[in-house]
């Protein structure tokens, strides 16, 4: 792991501890794909809120911790708002929010961020930008047939302005997906509908960057990215506990020395 990406999972675990949250093991799994994707998008625009900007939407809601945390990384946030996050009155909720600047769409109940998003893929594409639509779904919310009826319906459409980057970390919130409904073979489902797929490490950014420069023309692109629930603290590696609960004590000064190591 990286030294930055150290940083980044630090300051993570010190929002989400000091504001009480659940869901530090989610936020781990999933910072080198952010990472990548706001390395990738063009900020500028973002920022000064031009129609044809860039747009990201966060499915996997319950992670916005680590988008919050990215957020601050980029410019995007300050330092008061980033440290409300889970407090009494703050719009920095445990899930993410619309009404946080440069949040383009709430989510939080799985399965509800992929069709949004390709709905504004359609958009820009009718006012002929060349704007592009990122998506971070997780793999357990792909049990939700709204996605698939969107992965569907933009495959025919070949919205090749349309990312869907998967945060397959092979958990829900009860346990490894497995156990409850499997939902593999991934890839072979997305080219069946027509996206250019690719899976990759997920916590190697220019695996994940590699992925979307290349991606195909008349195809929207998929990019599975194989991660590990927890990343980067022993304990809460694969650990199903840590979906929900916070670290505290003891153990949140263990997550910080190895996160300091």
């Amino acid at each position: 792991m990286t030294t930055p990406n150290k940083q980044l999972r630090r300051k993570i675990l010190e929002v989400i501890s000091r504001g009480g949250s659940p869901h530090i093991a989610s936020a781990f799994s999933m910072v080198e794909i952010l990472n990548a994707v706001f390395r990738t998008m063009a900020l500028e625009k973002i920022k000064d809120g031009a129609r044809d900007r860039d747009r990201f939407v966060m499915s996997k809601g319950h992670g916005a911790g680590a988008l919050y945390v990215i957020m601050h990384a980029y410019g995007l946030m300050g330092d008061d708002d980033l440290a409300s996050f889970h407090a009494n009155g703050s719009l920095l909720a445990g899930h993410a929010s619309h009404f946080v600047k440069y949040i383009e769409h709430s989510t939080g109940a799985l399965g509800h961020g992929l069709s949004p998003a390709l709905g504004m893929a359609i958009g820009l594409r009718a006012l002929k930008s060349e704007a592009r639509v990122f998506v971070l779904v997780g793999d357990g919310e792909l049990h939700e047939g709204s996605n698939w009826e969107a992965i569907m319906l933009a495959g025919h459409l070949g919205m090749e302005n349309l990312y869907v980057l998967v945060d397959s970390n092979g958990y829900d919130q009860m346990g490894p997906l497995g156990s409850s409904c499997g939902i593999e073979p991934l890839r072979a489902k997305f080219e069946s509908f027509n996206f250019a797929t690719a899976e990759v490490d997920g916590h190697s950014e220019q695996e994940i960057m590699g992925v979307i420069q290349k991606s195909e023309n008349k195809k929207p692109t998929a990019v599975i990215c194989r991660t590990v629930k927890g990343k980067g603290v022993s304990f809460m590696e694969s650990n199903v506990v840590w979906h929900y609960r916070t670290p505290a004590g003891e153990e949140y000064e263990k997550a910080l020395a190895e996160l300091n190591d």
